[in-house]
């Protein structure tokens, strides 16, 4: 299990010639609602885009890596070839989704991350919540219903992605870096630095 939480990092380029398919991603989805959320409320819902026209246009509407100050995203041919979105139903007179939602997003979202990794072929993705607020018109979403929560994006990878110690990492920060090879390094602070 270790070894699929380490493969299952943020990956940002994708095979786009080799697309995931829309019966693989509600797959993912029926996982997904599987998963425990806060007093069983079930406040999740979700949005599958499969078709390339509609992952173009869900792709406009996304920013990628912070920070990478001079990178716009994927390049046409990386990119994501699957979007899962995750939505939460809004409270009554249209007020922002219980709290506890945020909490029900991670867990499926990460379950879903998981569940494409240790898929075969083995697909990657990134949870990406930077997204523009028009992305709930071009799914078609009632932004009176719904309010959108975080995008997963899901392809065959296309990067070499490495965790590395934060020691490794040549600012001394927490900030992600690409080597020279386009290698995509991740330091990670240790167990004793995370230890209270």
């Amino acid at each position: 299990m270790a070894n699929l939480v380490a493969s299952c990092r943020s990956f940002r380029r994708f095979d786009e010639g080799r697309r995931v398919p829309e019966g693989f991603l509600l797959e993912l989805v029926d996982m997904a609602r599987l998963c425990a959320n806060g007093a069983n409320r079930q406040l999740l819902r979700f949005r599958v885009v499969s078709d390339p026209a509609a992952c173009d246009a869900v792709f406009a509407e996304l920013a990628w890596a912070g920070y990478f100050k001079d990178w716009a995203g994927p390049a046409v041919r990386e990119r994501p070839t699957g979007y899962v979105v995750i939505a939460a139903e809004r409270g009554a007179a249209g007020k922002s989704a219980a709290p506890i939602a945020e909490v029900d997003c991670g867990i499926a979202a990460q379950t879903m991350m998981l569940a494409a990794r240790s898929a075969t072929p083995s697909y990657a993705g990134c949870m990406l919540r930077a997204f523009t607020p028009r992305l709930i018109d071009v799914l078609g979403l009632d932004v009176e219903r719904y309010e959108l929560k975080l995008v997963c994006a899901f392809g065959l990878p296309a990067e070499e992605v490495r965790l590395e110690p934060l020691s490794a990492s040549p600012d001394g920060s927490i900030k992600y870096w690409r080597d020279d090879a386009g290698v995509h390094h991740v330091p990670k602070r240790s167990l004793e630095d995370v230890l209270i």
